[in-house]
């Protein structure tokens, strides 16, 4: 039991210290919440037919109209009350106005009003607007190969997270999910799941070239409270083209054996052996 929380607490500080780093204060919200607040991509609309594709990345993000205009943007506060971004446009037609999103989410909706101002244009005009977040977050690898220390597999994303098949146990349904909690330049924070088996934590972060995990550790804790950290691999992209999709993995250590010569002496009619 104390393995267990020691890596239930391991996991939750992790969270609480990655969510810093991304500059987001949470107000009003559980660390879990705070993790899985940041969405990927959403579609933004104001008004009829005017809408966009928001692209965020961390607290970072940037928008873009089909009309041209792009957008810079900022995540203030996005928790399981309210949610506060800012605009800034840069290139296009709308170059120079800024906003202001303050609104509420429902599941994967999220709405309220914004409040913007245009030099030369407007000082203060108040709208409505509504989003809805990507079910599927792009930037996320549809396909990636995973490495530990006792087996390889293939990671493939459906229903919102990866289901994986090892190279040993190929033809068995899959028994390991994994459920991607962060996935930032910065910092990864990914809960794995193995059916019957036990629970894993995956941090690390994402390699200069974008395709890759660097200083991977996986902290594994069974059902029966036994625990340990290793390192592990992860790659996707370009990487799987340059390691031929199946990257290598150190071997099990190997039981030794020890065969006792075999003894044998007549008896009667026959021959007996010991």
């Amino acid at each position: 039991m104390r393995r267990t929380l020691a890596v239930l607490s391991f996991a939750a500080c992790v969270g609480a210290g990655l969510w810093a780093q991304q500059g987001i204060t949470p107000e009003g919200a559980s660390t879990a919440e705070g993790k899985k607040g940041i969405p990927v991509t959403m579609t933004e609309c104001e008004g009829k037919d005017n809408c966009a594709t928001w692209t965020f990345l961390g607290a970072q993000g940037n928008g873009q109209w089909p009309s041209g205009e792009m957008a810079n943007l900022t995540v203030e506060r996005y928790d399981a009350d309210s949610v506060v971004i800012r605009r800034a446009d840069s290139t296009g037609a709308s170059a120079g106005l800024t906003a202001v999103y303050t609104g509420t989410r429902t599941g994967d909706r999220v709405g309220g009003k914004v409040t913007s101002s245009w030099p030369g244009h407007w000082d203060s005009k108040t709208e409505y607007w509504y989003a809805t977040v990507e079910k599927s977050p792009q930037g996320l690898p549809s396909v990636m190969r995973f490495c530990g220390p006792a087996h390889c597999g293939t990671l493939t994303w459906g229903a919102g997270r990866y289901d994986a098949v090892y190279d040993n146990e190929r033809g068995r349904a899959p028994y390991s999910t994994y459920k991607v909690e962060l996935f930032t330049p910065e910092a990864i924070l990914i809960n794995r799941t193995d059916e019957g088996v036990g629970t894993a934590v995956l941090t690390g972060r994402i390699s200069p070239e974008g395709n890759s995990i660097l200083d991977g550790r996986m902290t594994f804790t069974s059902l029966d409270g036994n625990s340990g950290t290793f390192p592990y691999r992860l790659t996707w992209g370009s990487a799987l083209s340059a390691a031929g999709g199946s990257p290598t993995v150190e071997p099990r250590p190997q039981r030794t054996v020890v065969v006792e010569p075999v003894v044998c002496y007549p008896w009667f009619f026959t021959v007996v052996c010991d």
